[in-house]
């Protein structure tokens, strides 16, 4: 089988029976297809699936770090050559699989920069509740902060993802996976109180709002879906003007949720729900920011520290 044909069969897999989502169902693609374009000038010749060795493997690899990718973009194409020749032999199209013996390397996370509760509380007070771009900015920043969903999950809401209106939402996260985030407090008052102003509505209320449950919850220009760049933009303003950080963008403010919760004694099972993240060690990153907060407050604090 020619190596092109056993990719769009792994594509399809990807997408259909193991539920990825679309970016990453492209990205292993992509990363197969740079090694088929690296082994068809090596060997000057169209490439079987069954004859790629583990030292094309290696010097596909080799030139990708030549190239000067970062470890990251390194770990996942390594990971998606182990996973497409891992499914291959599983089916039977290959009896060998060149990523057996590949060193498995290990990336160190970077720690994330985290705005204090502080600095946060000033941010959201910037925006003007008197118009309905600056109810608007006030909702996607408390919602952002209050809920730690992704920016394109937050994009992808409706209004009627909030109906019948309680204290809670469903949001569509990676691999189309569903998850229950809670829905209360600043961030269920911004939204509302953005609503009522948009929806010319007397008060936010299932009944008042019911009509424009095919809307979507965040508008951009012409009342269409706002994009995400308009996301990224509103949150940078803002988050810039009370915090020196270098990446304010919507992420910054999943860390601080994911982070102050756990300050506040909240456990790891807890918060990985509620990030939706599938593993756990992708949450684990924050108890160690967690442990830096909790070291500043007992030398702050203890008579002897």
């Amino acid at each position: 089988m020619q190596i092109d044909a056993a990719i769009e069969r792994f594509r399809s897999y990807l997408a259909h029976e193991r539920g990825l989502s679309p970016r990453t169902v492209e990205a292993y693609a992509s990363d197969l297809a740079k090694m088929v374009v690296f082994l068809t000038a090596r060997r000057g010749e169209e490439v079987a699936v069954g004859s790629v060795t583990t030292a094309d493997v290696r010097a596909f690899l080799a030139d990708e770090i030549a190239r000067g990718r970062a470890s990251r973009s390194m770990m996942r194409r390594t990971a998606a050559i182990r996973s497409f020749y891992r499914f291959l032999r599983d089916r039977g199209v290959v009896e060998t699989d060149p990523t057996t013996h590949l060193a498995q390397r290990v990336v160190r996370r970077s720690v994330p920069t985290i705005v204090s509760e502080e600095r946060l509380g000033a941010m959201m007070d910037i925006p003007d509740s008197a118009t309905v771009t600056g109810r608007r900015d006030r909702a996607v920043l408390e919602f952002l902060y209050g809920t730690g969903v992704r920016l394109r999950e937050l994009i992808a809401l409706d209004v009627g993802d909030f109906l019948p209106l309680g204290e809670q939402v469903v949001v569509k996260g990676k691999g189309s996976k569903s998850r229950v985030v809670p829905f209360a407090g600043r961030a269920r008052e911004a939204v509302l109180a953005y609503w009522e102003l948009r929806f010319s509505v007397d008060g936010a209320r299932d009944r008042a709002l019911g009509r424009f449950r095919d809307e979507p919850a965040l508008a951009g220009r012409g009342g269409r879906r706002v994009s995400p760049r308009t996301v990224q933009r509103i949150v940078a303003r803002h988050l810039r003007r009370v915090a020196n950080i270098t990446k304010a963008s919507p992420h910054a403010l999943r860390h601080a949720f994911a982070t102050h919760l756990l300050d506040h004694g909240a456990d790891l099972r807890s918060v990985q729900e509620l990030l939706g993240h599938a593993s756990l060690s992708t949450t684990q990153i924050y108890t160690h920011v967690s442990v830096e907060h909790l070291k500043k407050v007992y030398r702050k604090a203890h008579p002897r520290a």
